[in-house]
């Protein structure tokens, strides 16, 4: 089944959830728990917001590893129906979704911009009057409203001026592509891209330090033109895959975990490194076999272009298509990595020079 990435659902026991990648179960809806209220448990690790009339623990998956084994170990127990048990994994790994009769609200991106945008301006508020314009500025792209979203905060309307981020959602990676074109070399006085100052401060706060060598990281992270800030405030810009662009269907094949490896590859295609989960298709890698590197993390989109070399540590999984024959790949960032020693192992980097 298919439904947009970063679409927002509350539920009917007053948790706050992102959607997680673009293709679905057809029991249930895959998700991120973003908010998640502290009447059944909480944790003094995580961020605590009031939100809704509730004290709410915001899900960090880099927060202290031990309390999130806790923290994810009550979660189970709290909320098992909220836990999504994959028949297509033949090991057990940690999903979360939303069963379709546990859903209260969905809040659409795509709808929130359009309303947006079409909102007098002398109504608007200071937040919103920032993103509004940040949409007009991306609009001279080409594209058109109807392949924008808003998310997050703007889109629930729990934002706080001069600190909330704006969060742009781009429909189709063709289109997010063409944006990414459109950014390399677009000016607007309230556009500023992230420093390296900027950027070090990221590499810190997410634990890339044991990843990545800084200089390379900054390099790498620079090349983006999906994070930023405008008139002074973050903006990320995410992409969701239209269903005919998927590159995988749920249910369509099967994965059988055969341990953790390190492979080296050179990138053939790179189309579907901008969504989640993200891909690289690979060749002539160390290991046979091996098509794929697949990751859930956003920190890996757009890492590497064809005819780059890349080296990852994750999972080996054997693929096995309805239709077709088997493959290898190699998966990096499933949820129970951050509460296993695979925290601190898995990763996706670029050879630099071959190196």
């Amino acid at each position: 089944m298919h439904f947009y990435e970063s679409s927002i659902i509350t539920t009917k026991d007053g948790l706050h959830c992102q959607v997680y990648g673009n293709e679905h179960s057809t029991k249930s809806i895959l998700v991120k728990p973003k908010y998640i209220p502290m009447e059944k448990l909480g944790c003094n690790s995580l961020q605590c917001r009031f939100i809704s009339g509730k004290r709410m623990n915001r899900l960090n998956m880099w927060t202290d590893k031990e309390e999130l084994k806790k923290y994810i170990s009550e979660f189970k127990k709290s909320y098992p129906n909220y836990v999504f048990h994959s028949d297509m994994h033949k090991n057990d790994r940690l999903f979360f979704s939303i069963p379709v009769n546990n859903i209260e609200r969905i809040y659409f991106p795509r709808r929130g911009f359009s309303e947006l945008m079409s909102m007098p301006e002398n109504s608007l508020d200071e937040h919103l009057k920032l993103v509004y314009d940040f949409g007009q500025f991306l609009l001279k792209s080409g594209l058109r409203v109807k392949d924008f979203g808003i998310t997050y905060s703007t889109l629930m309307g729990h934002y706080m001026s001069n600190i909330s981020d704006i969060n742009i959602v781009v429909y189709g990676k063709e289109n997010f592509w063409k944006l990414m074109d459109y950014l390399k070399d677009a000016k607007h006085e309230k556009l500023k891209w992230k420093t390296k100052e900027d950027w070090i401060d990221f590499y810190n706060k997410r634990n890339r330090f044991g990843i990545f060598d800084k200089d390379e990281f900054v390099e790498l992270m620079s090349r983006k033109k999906s994070e930023g800030f405008f008139d002074g405030s973050l903006f990320v810009i995410f992409a969701a895959e239209k269903e005919e662009e998927t590159w995988f269907k749920w249910g369509e094949e099967t994965y059988e975990d055969r341990g953790i490896v390190t492979v080296e590859g050179e990138v053939t295609d790179n189309f579907s490194s901008v969504v989640r989960p993200g891909c690289y298709e690979v060749k002539n890698c160390n290991i046979e076999g091996v098509k794929k590197i697949v990751f859930y993390s956003r920190d890996y989109c757009m890492l590497a272009y064809p005819g780059e070399k890349i080296k990852a540590c994750g999972v080996l999984e054997e693929v096995k298509p309805k239709n077709g024959e088997s493959y290898h790949r190699v998966v990096v960032g499933y949820f129970d990595s951050y509460i296993s020693d695979r925290r601190e192992k898995e990763y996706i980097r670029r050879i630099k020079n071959g190196m």
